[in-house]
């Protein structure tokens, strides 16, 4: 309480002082107004300070906008830029895709690979027009420029059907392996031309069409004789009417007709195939003919297939033909007034494990042809006008082939595949209904009865790709004669000097090549080895005699393809 009332006091005594008039008043007025005046100086100053801040401020944020905007200004230019530059590759790119697809779809850029010497069905595939097209039709020109270059042992060496005969009675008459007649050849008369058409769809059915020809044919010698005087050959000329999902979803029913190979020929892709057809095996000939197939699915990606057909072979011997121009087209492919019939089944499935594809066809062909002998005898007259028998005697050609494709672990593409084919053939009578012709066709039996000629051959082609566009490759086959010890009534022999007829007992060969296949071209190089072996049989029976023929080739063969 004390404490509280001196504070009081004290704090009375200040309050009086304060309020006295006289000098303490004046002195306090002076120092506030002074005060005063300091704290406007402060503030003005502060004031001053806050504004010089807010200007350099200001200054550099406008300094720092603008470079923003220059910034910003920049990279809007380089994303123009960008974007210009974008614009002008794409549009590079759709010119050079245009240009790619327009010359693609003129010369197929991949032809070389794709093709082989003998297409099976050249109408596999869709056509893109590279000449013609629009909504209906497409055309699309398309073929192979080819040079071949052989040489060999023998004289003629095109086929082993052309195997020269060994002639004891002429110095050098005939090659056995030594190389004493070799020779060297040239020749581009299997270049082609053909034409693919698809045409519209007809009552359910996809059309389509194809011609080929070569300039393999010679107007005044056989074979390539005179290889320089090449003529038009044709090779395809066939429509296709195709109708998908017929009987069932997957099922396919193909109509075919014109004069091309069946479903079922195949044959080795070797350098020379010519050498490879007649008497290896290899059942191929390119009819006139109707076919149907039917393709059914039984399980998915396998398809069943059954065929039947009629064929009017081209065998052009001209034995029963006559004399006018029209009989001499036919020659004696009348096969006695029927045409050849035949019938086939198939099995067609995709990958299973390792093989990326697998096909198997076999296919039987019938026909009659008659023969024409001397009144009596078994003398073999075609052309005697009185006096002569007819005897009718029934062919038959029974073939099939196996194609295992792309085995290994490629999924994708042939690099590191094995392509795995080959077939059979067994044949009675005319073989050239399937060009698997072997020399005779009538023979005498044991009994003294006349009876068609039969023959049996094989043959295989295994093909490792090392690349898409580099494999090696290997075929070989065999064609042998049945019943080879009867005596031989008629059929195309072979005479030597002495007028002794010869026929061919057995056939073999096989070919090594190598083969590049960069873009449209194709380049091949291969050894070839023919050996043939010949027979005559004494008309008894009894006693024979053999000659034997040997042929090394060696063979470069070039392709341009489009």
């Amino acid at each position: 309480m004390r404490a509280r009332r001196w504070g009081s006091a004290v704090a009375l005594v200040a309050i009086a002082a304060v309020l006295a008039p006289g000098g303490g008043y004046a002195q306090s007025v002076d120092e506030l107004r002074q005060r005063l005046q300091q704290l406007e100086n402060s503030t003005r100053e502060e004031l001053e300070s806050l504004k010089r801040m807010i200007r350099d401020q200001e200054a550099a944020r406008e300094k720092e906008r603008k470079a923003q905007e220059e910034r910003e200004r920049v990279v809007e230019s380089l994303m123009q830029q960008m974007e210009e530059q974008r614009l002008s590759f794409e549009e590079a790119d759709r010119q050079r895709d245009r240009g790619f697809v327009g010359w693609s779809n003129f010369f197929d850029l991949q032809a070389g690979r794709k093709q082989s010497n003998n297409d099976r069905d050249p109408l596999g595939k869709d056509i893109q027009g590279n000449v013609f097209t629009n909504d209906n039709f497409k055309v699309r020109l398309g073929g192979s420029l080819r040079l071949h270059v052989q040489h060999n042992d023998s004289p003629v060496g095109e086929s082993v059907s052309r195997a020269l005969l060994p002639d004891a009675g002429i110095p050098g008459g005939g090659n056995t392996g030594r190389g004493e007649r070799e020779n060297f050849r040239a020749f581009a008369g299997r270049s082609r031309l053909n034409l693919a058409i698809q045409g519209p769809e007809t009552l359910g059915g996809r059309t389509s069409a194809f011609f080929e020809m070569d300039f393999n044919q010679q107007a005044n010698g056989a074979g390539e004789v005179n290889a320089v005087n090449n003529n038009p050959r044709l090779r395809h000329a066939y429509g296709q009417w195709l109708f998908p999902d017929l009987l069932t979803k997957g099922d396919e029913l193909q109509f075919k007709f014109g004069q091309t190979g069946s479903f079922a020929d195949n044959f080795p892709d070797s350098i020379d195939f010519n050498t490879m057809l007649a008497g290896l095996g290899a059942a191929n000939r390119r009819n006139p003919r109707i076919e149907l197939i039917e393709r059914f699915p039984i399980l998915r990606d396998v398809k069943v297939l059954v065929s039947l057909g009629a064929e009017r072979p081209l065998f052009d011997n001209q034995a029963l033909g006559g004399g006018d121009v029209a009989a001499r087209d036919l020659g004696s492919g009348d096969l006695s007034g029927f045409p050849a019939l035949s019938g086939g089944i198939g099995f067609e499935a995709g990958r299973l494990g390792l093989i990326g594809s697998t096909a198997f066809y076999a296919r039987g062909t019938w026909g009659e042809r008659r023969e024409r002998f001397n009144r009596g005898t078994t003398t073999p007259n075609l052309n005697a006008e009185t006096n002569f028998q007819d005897r009718s005697f029934t062919d038959q050609v029974a073939h099939g082939t196996l194609i295992l494709d792309r085995i290994g672990f490629n999924e994708t593409g042939r690099a590191m595949t094995l392509k795995l084919q080959g077939g059979a053939v067994w044949t009675r009578g005319e073989g050239r209904v399937t060009n698997s012709d072997f020399d005779r066709r009538v023979i005498l039996d044991k009994d003294g009865s006349l009876k068609s000629a039969q023959s049996v051959g094989a043959w295989v082609n295994p093909m490792f790709f090392v690349t898409d566009t580099l494999s090696l490759r290997w075929a070989g086959g065999f064609q042998t004669a049945l019943n080879d010890d009867r005596p031989v009534v008629t059929g195309s022999l072979i005479t030597d000097s002495a007028g002794t007829n010869f026929f061919r007992v057995n056939n073999r060969q096989s070919e090594i090549s190598l083969w590049w296949t960069p873009g449209p071209f194709t380049f091949s190089v291969g050894w070839n080895f023919t050996k043939t072996d010949f027979r005559n049989v004494n008309t008894t029976g009894t006693g024979s005699t053999s000659r034997h023929n040997e042929n090394n080739k060696f063979e470069f063969i070039s392709w341009w393809s489009f």
